[in-house]
Protein backbone atom coordinates (compact mmCIF):
# COMPACT_ATOMS: atom_id res chain seq x y z
CA UNK A 1 0.00 0.00 0.00
CA UNK A 2 2.67 2.50 0.97
CA UNK A 3 4.03 2.15 -2.94
CA UNK A 4 0.45 3.00 -3.95
CA UNK A 5 2.25 7.19 -3.65
CA UNK A 6 4.38 6.27 -6.11
CA UNK A 7 2.70 4.55 -8.91
CA UNK A 8 0.31 8.04 -8.35
CA UNK A 9 2.77 10.29 -8.80
CA UNK A 10 4.58 8.25 -11.47
CA UNK A 11 1.08 7.98 -13.73
CA UNK A 12 1.09 11.68 -13.12
CA UNK A 13 3.77 13.05 -13.68
CA UNK A 14 3.60 10.79 -17.55
CA UNK A 15 0.42 12.36 -18.13
CA UNK A 16 0.82 15.98 -17.50
CA UNK A 17 3.98 15.70 -19.58
CA UNK A 18 2.57 13.99 -22.58
CA UNK A 19 -0.62 15.97 -22.58
CA UNK A 20 -0.81 19.38 -21.13
CA UNK A 21 1.25 21.88 -23.03
CA UNK A 22 1.41 24.76 -21.11
CA UNK A 23 4.06 26.76 -19.61
CA UNK A 24 5.24 27.39 -15.87
CA UNK A 25 5.24 30.88 -15.02
CA UNK A 26 7.90 32.70 -12.80
CA UNK A 27 5.54 34.42 -10.19
CA UNK A 28 5.39 37.33 -7.29
CA UNK A 29 2.91 35.95 -5.07
CA UNK A 30 0.61 32.66 -5.10
CA UNK A 31 -2.35 30.97 -3.60
CA UNK A 32 -3.85 26.90 -3.64
CA UNK A 33 -5.79 24.54 -2.47
CA UNK A 34 -4.91 20.77 -2.74
CA UNK A 35 -6.45 17.18 -1.61
CA UNK A 36 -5.02 13.81 -1.81
CA UNK A 37 -4.58 10.98 0.64
CA UNK A 38 -2.59 10.18 3.58
CA UNK A 39 -1.47 6.63 5.00
CA UNK A 40 0.20 6.24 8.30
CA UNK A 41 3.66 4.57 9.03
CA UNK A 42 2.18 4.23 12.95
CA UNK A 43 0.38 0.69 12.82
CA UNK A 44 0.56 -2.40 11.23
CA UNK A 45 -3.69 -1.46 10.26
CA UNK A 46 -3.08 1.50 9.34
CA UNK A 47 -5.28 2.61 6.02
CA UNK A 48 -5.13 5.32 2.84
CA UNK A 49 -7.64 8.31 4.36
CA UNK A 50 -8.22 11.77 3.23
CA UNK A 51 -6.46 15.21 3.42
CA UNK A 52 -7.12 18.58 2.42
CA UNK A 53 -4.58 21.38 2.31
CA UNK A 54 -4.56 25.29 1.51
CA UNK A 55 -1.38 27.24 0.99
CA UNK A 56 -0.03 30.45 -0.04
CA UNK A 57 3.09 31.02 -1.63
CA UNK A 58 5.71 33.37 -2.18
CA UNK A 59 8.78 33.44 -4.64
CA UNK A 60 11.81 34.25 -2.95
CA UNK A 61 15.82 35.62 -4.01
CA UNK A 62 15.68 33.62 -7.27
CA UNK A 63 13.07 31.32 -9.24
CA UNK A 64 14.49 28.68 -7.72
CA UNK A 65 13.55 28.90 -3.98
CA UNK A 66 9.73 29.33 -3.05
CA UNK A 67 8.22 30.08 0.58
CA UNK A 68 4.73 27.93 1.13
CA UNK A 69 2.43 28.74 3.85
CA UNK A 70 0.11 26.18 4.72
CA UNK A 71 -3.01 24.91 6.52
CA UNK A 72 -4.27 21.57 6.62
CA UNK A 73 -6.44 18.98 7.61
CA UNK A 74 -5.04 14.68 7.49
CA UNK A 75 -7.01 12.17 8.72
CA UNK A 76 -5.02 8.83 9.62
CA UNK A 77 -6.55 5.88 10.90
CA UNK A 78 -5.69 1.77 11.79
CA UNK A 79 -9.62 0.42 12.50
CA UNK A 80 -9.61 -0.55 15.70
CA UNK A 81 -6.12 0.50 16.98
CA UNK A 82 -6.29 4.39 16.27
CA UNK A 83 -7.98 7.29 14.76
CA UNK A 84 -6.93 10.90 14.23
CA UNK A 85 -8.26 14.04 12.40
CA UNK A 86 -5.67 16.48 12.57
CA UNK A 87 -5.43 19.99 12.12
CA UNK A 88 -1.93 20.58 10.57
CA UNK A 89 -0.18 23.81 9.71
CA UNK A 90 3.43 24.04 7.66
CA UNK A 91 5.83 26.25 6.31
CA UNK A 92 8.08 24.47 3.23
CA UNK A 93 10.41 25.44 0.93
CA UNK A 94 10.24 24.50 -2.43
CA UNK A 95 13.72 24.27 -4.31
CA UNK A 96 13.64 24.04 -8.28
CA UNK A 97 16.85 22.94 -9.37
CA UNK A 98 16.13 23.64 -13.06
CA UNK A 99 12.76 23.85 -15.10
CA UNK A 100 11.34 22.76 -18.29
CA UNK A 101 9.05 24.21 -21.00
CA UNK A 102 6.13 22.44 -19.91
CA UNK A 103 7.01 21.30 -16.34
CA UNK A 104 8.66 22.96 -13.27
CA UNK A 105 9.39 19.89 -11.05
CA UNK A 106 10.75 20.90 -7.23
CA UNK A 107 11.77 19.48 -3.85
CA UNK A 108 10.33 20.10 -0.54
CA UNK A 109 11.36 20.18 3.08
CA UNK A 110 9.83 22.45 5.89
CA UNK A 111 8.72 22.76 9.72
CA UNK A 112 5.07 22.60 10.75
CA UNK A 113 2.79 21.38 14.15
CA UNK A 114 -0.28 18.84 14.02
CA UNK A 115 -2.92 19.02 16.17
CA UNK A 116 -5.12 15.79 16.90
CA UNK A 117 -9.13 17.41 17.02
CA UNK A 118 -10.45 13.95 18.52
CA UNK A 119 -8.02 14.37 21.73
CA UNK A 120 -9.41 16.98 23.59
CA UNK A 121 -6.12 19.05 25.54
CA UNK A 122 -3.82 16.99 22.80
CA UNK A 123 -0.85 19.09 22.74
CA UNK A 124 0.67 20.42 19.18
CA UNK A 125 3.34 17.66 17.92
CA UNK A 126 6.31 19.21 15.92
CA UNK A 127 7.03 17.86 12.55
CA UNK A 128 8.89 17.67 9.20
CA UNK A 129 7.37 17.11 5.87
CA UNK A 130 9.43 16.35 2.84
CA UNK A 131 9.37 15.11 -0.57
CA UNK A 132 8.76 16.38 -4.24
CA UNK A 133 6.40 18.00 -6.74
CA UNK A 134 5.36 19.48 -10.29
CA UNK A 135 3.82 22.84 -11.39
CA UNK A 136 2.55 23.32 -14.43
CA UNK A 137 0.64 26.03 -15.84
CA UNK A 138 -2.86 24.86 -17.57
CA UNK A 139 -4.67 28.31 -17.88
CA UNK A 140 -3.28 31.83 -17.31
CA UNK A 141 -2.57 32.48 -13.83
CA UNK A 142 -3.78 29.04 -12.64
CA UNK A 143 -0.88 26.23 -12.11
CA UNK A 144 -1.71 22.66 -11.17
CA UNK A 145 0.05 21.55 -8.33
CA UNK A 146 0.84 17.73 -7.71
CA UNK A 147 3.52 16.48 -5.00
CA UNK A 148 3.83 13.74 -2.67
CA UNK A 149 6.23 13.11 0.40
CA UNK A 150 6.71 12.23 3.70
CA UNK A 151 5.98 13.93 7.20
CA UNK A 152 7.82 13.13 10.15
CA UNK A 153 7.11 13.50 13.34
CA UNK A 154 10.41 14.32 16.17
CA UNK A 155 7.79 11.82 18.87
CA UNK A 156 5.42 8.97 19.00
CA UNK A 157 2.52 10.53 20.39
CA UNK A 158 0.79 10.68 16.77
CA UNK A 159 -1.05 8.01 17.42
CA UNK A 160 -1.74 7.93 21.05
CA UNK A 161 0.59 4.75 21.51
CA UNK A 162 3.88 4.16 22.36
CA UNK A 163 6.40 2.62 19.93
CA UNK A 164 8.15 -0.19 21.35
CA UNK A 165 11.97 -1.28 21.01
CA UNK A 166 10.84 -3.53 17.94
CA UNK A 167 8.53 -1.04 16.54
CA UNK A 168 10.81 1.56 15.19
CA UNK A 169 10.34 4.05 12.62
CA UNK A 170 12.12 2.66 9.38
CA UNK A 171 13.43 5.68 8.18
CA UNK A 172 15.13 7.00 11.65
CA UNK A 173 14.95 3.75 13.26
CA UNK A 174 13.84 5.78 15.88
CA UNK A 175 10.42 6.00 17.71
CA UNK A 176 9.22 8.32 15.70
CA UNK A 177 6.25 8.66 14.33
CA UNK A 178 4.85 9.92 10.68
CA UNK A 179 2.63 9.09 7.60
CA UNK A 180 2.96 8.76 3.70
CA UNK A 181 1.11 11.85 1.40
CA UNK A 182 0.22 12.65 -1.88
CA UNK A 183 -2.22 15.83 -3.00
CA UNK A 184 -3.36 17.27 -6.52
CA UNK A 185 -4.27 20.93 -6.61
CA UNK A 186 -4.35 23.80 -7.97
CA UNK A 187 -2.06 27.63 -7.31
CA UNK A 188 -3.53 31.07 -8.46
CA UNK A 189 -0.90 33.14 -9.11
CA UNK A 190 -0.83 37.16 -8.76
CA UNK A 191 1.80 39.21 -9.73
CA UNK A 192 3.91 40.66 -13.19
CA UNK A 193 6.45 37.84 -13.34
CA UNK A 194 7.78 36.87 -16.71
CA UNK A 195 7.07 33.60 -18.56
CA UNK A 196 9.98 30.91 -17.78
CA UNK A 197 9.58 29.79 -21.68
CA UNK A 198 10.08 32.70 -23.00
CA UNK A 199 12.90 33.52 -21.24
CA UNK A 200 14.50 29.99 -21.91
CA UNK A 201 13.25 30.54 -25.24
CA UNK A 202 15.05 33.73 -25.60
CA UNK A 203 18.42 32.31 -24.09
CA UNK A 204 18.13 29.53 -26.45
CA UNK A 205 17.73 31.77 -29.43
CA UNK A 206 21.09 33.80 -28.08
CA UNK A 207 22.91 30.61 -27.32
CA UNK A 208 22.30 29.45 -31.12
CA UNK A 209 23.22 32.84 -32.47
CA UNK A 210 26.65 33.03 -30.45
CA UNK A 211 27.62 29.60 -31.58
CA UNK A 212 25.87 30.25 -35.62
CA UNK A 213 28.59 33.52 -35.37
CA UNK A 214 31.45 31.35 -33.84
CA UNK A 215 31.02 28.55 -36.66
CA UNK A 216 30.92 31.75 -39.18
CA UNK A 217 34.21 33.07 -38.05
CA UNK A 218 35.78 29.95 -38.09
CA UNK A 219 34.90 29.41 -41.47
CA UNK A 220 35.53 32.76 -42.84
CA UNK A 221 39.22 32.21 -41.07
CA UNK A 222 39.74 28.81 -42.71
CA UNK A 223 38.74 30.47 -46.07
CA UNK A 224 41.17 33.31 -45.50
CA UNK A 225 43.97 30.95 -44.80
CA UNK A 226 43.14 28.91 -47.62
CA UNK A 227 43.77 32.07 -50.11
CA UNK A 228 46.71 33.65 -48.56
CA UNK A 229 48.29 29.58 -48.62
CA UNK A 230 47.20 29.50 -52.07
CA UNK A 231 48.26 33.28 -53.08
CA UNK A 232 51.81 32.43 -51.49
CA UNK A 233 52.22 29.23 -53.50
CA UNK A 234 51.40 31.34 -56.29
CA UNK A 235 54.11 33.98 -55.89
CA UNK A 236 56.45 31.50 -55.16
CA UNK A 237 55.88 29.19 -58.30
CA UNK A 238 55.85 32.87 -60.81
CA UNK A 239 59.27 33.63 -58.94
CA UNK A 240 60.50 30.74 -60.67
CA UNK A 241 58.23 30.75 -63.95
CA UNK A 242 60.87 31.79 -66.04
CA UNK A 243 63.59 28.82 -65.44
CA UNK A 244 60.59 26.32 -64.90
CA UNK A 245 59.26 27.27 -68.48
CA UNK A 246 63.04 26.61 -69.88
CA UNK A 247 62.94 23.26 -68.18
CA UNK A 248 59.58 22.54 -69.64
CA UNK A 249 60.03 24.03 -72.71
CA UNK A 250 63.72 21.10 -73.45
CA UNK A 251 61.59 18.40 -71.94
CA UNK A 252 59.08 19.00 -74.62
CA UNK A 253 61.34 19.25 -77.19
CA UNK A 254 62.84 15.46 -75.81
CA UNK A 255 59.49 14.16 -75.71
CA UNK A 256 58.79 15.25 -79.15
CA UNK A 257 62.29 13.91 -80.70
CA UNK A 258 61.32 10.34 -79.71
CA UNK A 259 57.71 10.38 -81.68
CA UNK A 260 56.67 11.26 -85.10
CA UNK A 261 56.22 15.04 -85.46
CA UNK A 262 57.58 16.24 -83.05
CA UNK A 263 58.67 19.48 -83.64
CA UNK A 264 55.49 20.30 -84.63
CA UNK A 265 53.85 18.82 -81.79
CA UNK A 266 56.10 20.45 -79.58
CA UNK A 267 55.81 23.49 -81.04
CA UNK A 268 52.20 23.59 -81.30
CA UNK A 269 51.89 22.49 -77.40
CA UNK A 270 54.27 25.83 -76.60
CA UNK A 271 52.08 27.93 -78.40
CA UNK A 272 48.54 26.34 -76.60
CA UNK A 273 50.88 27.05 -73.13
CA UNK A 274 51.08 30.89 -74.47
CA UNK A 275 47.57 31.31 -75.66
CA UNK A 276 46.10 30.27 -72.24
CA UNK A 277 48.59 31.52 -69.74
CA UNK A 278 46.28 34.36 -69.28
CA UNK A 279 42.83 32.84 -69.28
CA UNK A 280 40.01 33.07 -66.81
CA UNK A 281 38.66 29.71 -66.20
CA UNK A 282 34.60 30.29 -66.21
CA UNK A 283 32.31 27.18 -63.99
CA UNK A 284 28.87 26.88 -65.69
CA UNK A 285 26.44 24.00 -64.83
CA UNK A 286 26.45 22.22 -67.69
CA UNK A 287 29.17 23.38 -69.77
CA UNK A 288 32.79 21.62 -70.40
CA UNK A 289 35.44 23.55 -70.21
CA UNK A 290 38.74 22.25 -71.67
CA UNK A 291 42.53 22.68 -69.89
CA UNK A 292 44.30 23.65 -72.54
CA UNK A 293 47.81 23.93 -71.38
CA UNK A 294 47.79 21.09 -68.74
CA UNK A 295 50.04 18.71 -70.32
CA UNK A 296 52.12 15.35 -68.82
CA UNK A 297 55.54 13.50 -69.26
CA UNK A 298 55.59 11.34 -72.11
CA UNK A 299 53.79 8.45 -71.61
CA UNK A 300 52.71 9.43 -68.31
CA UNK A 301 50.32 10.35 -65.40
CA UNK A 302 52.78 12.93 -64.35
CA UNK A 303 52.30 16.45 -64.65
CA UNK A 304 54.83 18.87 -66.35
CA UNK A 305 55.63 22.07 -63.49
CA UNK A 306 54.33 24.42 -66.51
CA UNK A 307 50.75 22.50 -65.93
CA UNK A 308 50.34 23.95 -62.82
CA UNK A 309 50.06 27.16 -64.33
CA UNK A 310 46.87 26.35 -65.95
CA UNK A 311 45.64 23.96 -62.75
CA UNK A 312 46.20 27.16 -60.46
CA UNK A 313 43.37 28.80 -62.72
CA UNK A 314 40.99 25.88 -62.05
CA UNK A 315 41.46 26.30 -58.38
CA UNK A 316 40.77 29.40 -58.04
CA UNK A 317 37.31 28.91 -60.26
CA UNK A 318 37.28 25.99 -57.73
CA UNK A 319 37.48 28.30 -54.62
CA UNK A 320 35.35 31.08 -56.55
CA UNK A 321 32.41 28.77 -56.58
CA UNK A 322 32.14 26.86 -53.53
CA UNK A 323 29.00 24.94 -55.15
CA UNK A 324 30.66 23.64 -57.99
CA UNK A 325 30.76 19.77 -58.31
CA UNK A 326 32.83 19.00 -61.68
CA UNK A 327 33.67 15.55 -63.46
CA UNK A 328 37.60 15.65 -64.65
CA UNK A 329 38.15 13.45 -67.89
CA UNK A 330 41.07 12.81 -69.58
CA UNK A 331 41.92 12.02 -73.09
CA UNK A 332 44.50 10.44 -75.23
CA UNK A 333 45.15 10.27 -78.86
CA UNK A 334 45.07 6.93 -80.82
CA UNK A 335 49.33 6.19 -80.50
CA UNK A 336 49.17 3.14 -78.59
CA UNK A 337 46.48 0.25 -78.12
CA UNK A 338 42.95 1.26 -77.03
CA UNK A 339 43.66 -0.56 -73.43
CA UNK A 340 46.97 1.05 -72.93
CA UNK A 341 45.30 4.58 -73.67
CA UNK A 342 41.80 4.16 -71.61
CA UNK A 343 43.88 3.29 -68.44
CA UNK A 344 46.40 6.24 -68.79
CA UNK A 345 43.25 9.00 -69.65
CA UNK A 346 42.46 8.17 -66.45
CA UNK A 347 45.44 7.65 -64.51
CA UNK A 348 45.92 11.47 -65.72
CA UNK A 349 42.50 12.64 -64.76
CA UNK A 350 43.23 11.42 -61.60
CA UNK A 351 46.45 13.40 -61.01
CA UNK A 352 44.81 16.58 -61.53
CA UNK A 353 42.01 15.61 -59.07
CA UNK A 354 44.94 14.65 -56.51
CA UNK A 355 46.93 18.08 -57.53
CA UNK A 356 43.68 19.97 -56.86
CA UNK A 357 42.83 18.04 -53.24
CA UNK A 358 46.49 18.77 -51.99
CA UNK A 359 45.82 22.21 -52.23
CA UNK A 360 43.23 22.76 -50.42
CA UNK A 361 39.98 21.32 -52.75
CA UNK A 362 37.65 18.65 -50.74
CA UNK A 363 37.75 14.99 -53.15
CA UNK A 364 33.73 15.43 -52.76
CA UNK A 365 33.09 17.85 -55.52
CA UNK A 366 35.09 16.18 -58.23
CA UNK A 367 35.06 12.75 -59.63
CA UNK A 368 37.32 11.33 -62.48
CA UNK A 369 36.81 9.49 -65.84
CA UNK A 370 38.81 8.32 -68.34
CA UNK A 371 37.77 8.21 -72.11
CA UNK A 372 40.77 7.41 -73.66
CA UNK A 373 41.08 7.68 -77.45
CA UNK A 374 37.21 7.27 -77.84
CA UNK A 375 36.01 10.96 -77.93
CA UNK A 376 39.04 12.82 -80.23
CA UNK A 377 37.56 16.99 -80.74
CA UNK A 378 40.68 16.69 -84.16
CA UNK A 379 41.87 14.07 -86.61
CA UNK A 380 44.61 11.99 -85.57
CA UNK A 381 45.45 12.05 -88.56
CA UNK A 382 48.17 15.12 -87.91
CA UNK A 383 50.10 16.33 -85.11
CA UNK A 384 48.21 18.99 -84.44
CA UNK A 385 44.80 17.11 -84.35
CA UNK A 386 46.72 14.20 -81.57
CA UNK A 387 47.74 17.43 -79.65
CA UNK A 388 44.23 18.63 -79.49
CA UNK A 389 42.78 14.99 -78.73
CA UNK A 390 46.02 15.06 -75.55
CA UNK A 391 43.62 16.73 -73.07
CA UNK A 392 42.02 17.12 -69.97
CA UNK A 393 38.32 18.93 -69.77
CA UNK A 394 36.36 20.36 -66.65
CA UNK A 395 32.28 19.11 -66.74
CA UNK A 396 30.66 21.42 -64.01
CA UNK A 397 27.59 18.79 -63.21
CA UNK A 398 26.32 20.92 -60.30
Amino acid sequence: MKRFILYTLLVAVLGVYSHVQAQTKNYDFGWGLSGGGAHGDNRTGDKWMMQFRGFLQYEILTSMLTTQLGLGYTELSAPDIYRSENFITDLRLLFSPFSLPNLNPYLFAGFGLSKDLKRTGSDFLPMVPFGAGIQTRIASGILLDINGGYSLYVSDELDGHARSGTDLNALTNGKHDGYYGFSIGLAFTIGDGKDKAEELRKKQIAEAEALRLKQQAEADARNVKALTDAEARRVKQQADADAEAARVKAANIAEAQRIKDSTNAAALRLAAQKKTADTVIVLVKGETVVLRGVNFEFNKATLTRYSENILWKAYNAMIANPDVQVVITGHTDNVGSQEYNQALSLKRAQAVKNWLVRNGIESSRMRTVGKGENEPMASNETAEGRLENRRIEFYVEK
